[in-house]
């Protein structure tokens, strides 16, 4: 949960073998730093007076970057990488960012929205556990689908890591 009208600052370092494209919705974040092989921007030895701004930055292998944005747009936003299904392994982070702010303007939610969430028993009050007295309680939140969907993954697990039986 993010305060309205913080500064936030990600760093994202990338351990893997593979370039990841990291996209952040409802802000155009600066590109404060890039760290690791080589020089942090190509003709350049430090960050420009005007880091560049960008929705979308590929974090290269062995590397990392440091991001800033303002919390300025109220609501639910997500930052992950762009490959599908790094999204679907869990390659996303959710912020919840000016909460209070949120609420107080009290958003237009379409009666589409509430027909799927009554249909499958998902509270629509409080927070994605249905906790509106401590927001930061997630303790009842479905947060895995069907131990049976694989989505975007090629070859289901093994075994089933929330049950630890057969997949």
């Amino acid at each position: 949960m993010i305060p309205y009208n913080s500064v936030v600052e990600l760093n994202i370092n990338n351990h893997d073998t593979r370039a990841h494209p990291f996209h952040l919705h409802g802000h155009q974040f600066q590109v404060i730093q890039r760290a690791g092989k080589g020089s942090m921007w190509p003709g350049l030895s430090s960050t420009p007076a005007a880091p560049p701004r960008r929705d979308t930055l590929v974090v290269y292998p062995g590397t990392g970057a440091t991001l800033r944005f303002v919390a300025d747009n109220p609501g639910i936003q997500l930052f992950h990488c762009h490959t599908e299904w790094h999204v679907e392994s869990g390659m996303t982070a959710t912020f919840l960012e000016a909460v209070d702010v949120m609420v107080a303007r009290k958003p237009y939610i379409p009666v589409s929205h509430k027909t799927v969430c009554d249909a499958q028993g998902i509270s629509r009050k409080g927070n994605a556990g249905g906790n509106f007295v401590n927001w930061l309680n997630m303790t009842n939140a479905n947060t895995e689908p069907s131990p049976s969907y694989y989505g975007a993954l090629i070859t289901p697990p093994a075994s089933n890591p929330y049950t630890g039986g057969a997949a």
